[in-house]
């Protein structure tokens, strides 16, 4: 039998360049005074605005106590606004600011080309391959630990 090796597991392997590359945009972005995980929220907001807390948090793997410290902070820093779901009061969502709409081009760019660093020498086939595998693997580790398949 092999003998474990800590800096070739592929959760050290992940985690590794999943921390440098939060490392990596948060230098990139430190004029905006952005985590990489307040970018993730925000970036979830791009994608769809007016969204409840519970959903951005679930997108992030977040519990609730996460995901309401980053809307809290975000919200200080004047990017998003926290509203209650007219529909629902119980639901609290988040809907990015004017201030925070216009951060947008900046921060998915910076965001873009951190993703173009760190596929540097991949053709454009083994960056295809190289996201089914991580999305595999993915669903692979979420069965064991949550009885099914999370599509992120």
């Amino acid at each position: 039998m092999d003998s474990y090796k800590v800096n070739e597991s592929f959760g050290f392997l992940l985690n590794r360049l999943a921390t440098a590359m939060k490392w990596s945009f948060e230098e990139r972005s430190k004029e905006y005074g952005l985590t990489g995980p307040q970018f993730g929220f925000m970036a979830r907001l791009f994608e769809k605005d007016s969204q409840p807390l519970s959903n951005i948090g679930r997108s992030m793997y977040c519990d609730k106590p996460t995901i309401t410290g980053i809307a809290n902070r975000l919200e200080k820093k004047g990017f998003i606004s926290k509203v209650r779901d007219e529909g629902d009061r119980r639901v609290t969502k988040a809907v990015l600011t004017k201030e925070g709409k216009a951060l947008k081009k900046a921060l998915c760019s910076i965001a873009i080309d951190l993703n173009a660093d760190i596929l540097k020498g991949f053709t454009e086939e083994e960056v295809k391959v190289f996201k089914s595998m991580l999305r595999m693997s993915l669903d692979n580790v979420l069965k064991t630990i949550e009885g099914g398949v999370i599509n992120v």
